[in-house]
């Protein structure tokens, strides 16, 4: 089973509609289902996540709510366009490097604020799932595997812990433009022996901040760790996302650190 296809652990104090409908939606914010991508039957879906076609049905009745799915009569349900819903911005963003890098800098102090505020407001069900979606992402980084949508669903996690709807909807869209450029520095062959640690220990210096609610440390924590994500994209740019003149829309050039 591919990783994308394997149902993720989830808070246990949702109901299995909850549960399911959280898992979908993960995959299909994380790009795991592109928008027009037909989703399992409900037979299919139900077997793998073990429970009823009826729970089947309340996930995608809740996911067609939100707008993150589109149903057809008789002809099953469908990924949504639901980037293009709310901000718009062009989709060749994330093939442009000083773009891609500007984006990353924005979700930097989102991220950052997110944390904060997770680590007054979590629960002890966000903290588990917070903690549960870094052991995931830590066991797939490790093993030199694809990852970035554990990564994501890490932050996201925190994001929900936010209380705070808004900033899983804004990290979500932002975050569709960065992956691309994180996952091709993941594979550079230069960053592949320290990534599995690094990665690791940002993570871990996160989550124990949110679990000892210390929202500076966390803010920082999570500061710390878009810095270093940056920087990891612009030590494998060659092979990530080539500098392309024909794309110059008036944007500024990114500053190095050392400029």
């Amino acid at each position: 089973m591919s990783e994308a296809a394997k149902p993720k652990i989830v808070r246990p104090n949702m109901n299995r509609a909850e549960q399911v409908a959280g898992e979908l939606s993960s995959r299909i914010r994380s790009g795991a289902f592109a928008p027009g991508t037909r989703l399992p039957g409900e037979h299919a879906t139900a077997e793998q996540f073990g429970v009823s076609r009826a729970v089947v049905r309340e996930a995608i009745a809740r996911l067609k709510t939100e707008g993150l799915i589109k149903t057809r009569q008789g002809d099953g349900a469908f990924v949504g366009d639901w980037r293009t819903e709310t901000l718009h911005l062009d989709p060749g963003t994330s093939q442009d490097l000083e773009s891609v890098l500007m984006i990353a800098e924005l979700r930097k102090g989102i991220e950052a604020e997110a944390a904060a505020l997770a680590a007054r407001r979590h629960t002890d069900a966000d903290m588990a799932a917070i903690e549960t979606a870094r052991l995931r992402a830590s066991e797939i980084t490790a093993a030199r595997g694809d990852s970035v949508i554990a990564d994501v669903a890490f932050h996201r996690a925190i994001a929900e812990a936010t209380h705070n709807p808004y900033y899983g909807a804004v990290l979500d869209y932002l975050t569709q433009f960065v992956v691309p450029a994180i996952r091709a520095s993941r594979g550079h062959a230069a960053l592949r022996e320290d990534f599995a640690r690094d990665v690791d220990a940002e993570h871990l210096a996160i989550t124990d901040a949110i679990r000892q609610r210390d929202s500076d440390a966390a803010r920082v924590a999570a500061q710390t760790h878009m810095d270093h994500a940056l920087a990891r994209i612009r030590r494998a740019e060659r092979e990530v996302l080539p500098r392309d003149p024909s794309r110059s829309r008036g944007t500024a050039k990114v500053p190095r650190p050392s400029e």
